[in-house]
């Protein structure tokens, strides 16, 4: 006979700040451009068309590499809960809690499933970094 499976409860507190971090994530999102021109137009640059040429190139550069940066962030918060997996071989992880009840993997399924998290999350961050390296 099959054993009975094991449940963790979700918090209900734990997905209000959740939702708390990804919507201050999103807002995060959405004033980056604005912010990024206010500073830039603190120097404005001249009323030549080479200057203003050179301004965007320039705008364009640090857009990329800051929006970069941000795509980058909601990667490492999975690889690090990927790691968390893979060390305690259970899914979800020792002393986390979640906003929703799951079932509680062990064992080698959930270190399995760690590593294939740990791969992934690599790869979008390679894909990241050689977005950022050519722009």
């Amino acid at each position: 006979m099959k054993d009975q499976d094991e449940f963790v409860t979700g918090d209900k507190q734990v997905g209000k700040n959740w939702l708390i971090l990804i919507f201050l994530y999103l807002l995060l999102l959405i004033w980056l451009e604005p912010l990024i021109d206010f500073l830039l137009t603190l120097n404005p640059p001249d009323k030549e068309l080479s200057a203003i040429k050179a301004f965007n190139q320039k705008k364009t550069y640090i857009t990329t590499v800051v929006f970069g940066i941000a795509r980058s962030l909601p990667i490492l918060l999975f690889l690090w809960i990927a790691y968390r997996i893979f060390l305690s071989e259970r899914i979800p992880p020792k002393d986390m809690r979640l906003p929703f009840t799951v079932k509680l993997i062990k064992g080698q399924q959930a270190k399995m499933a760690g590593m294939s998290m740990i791969a992934l999350s690599l790869l979008l961050l390679f894909r990241e970094l050689y977005m950022l390296v050519n722009a």
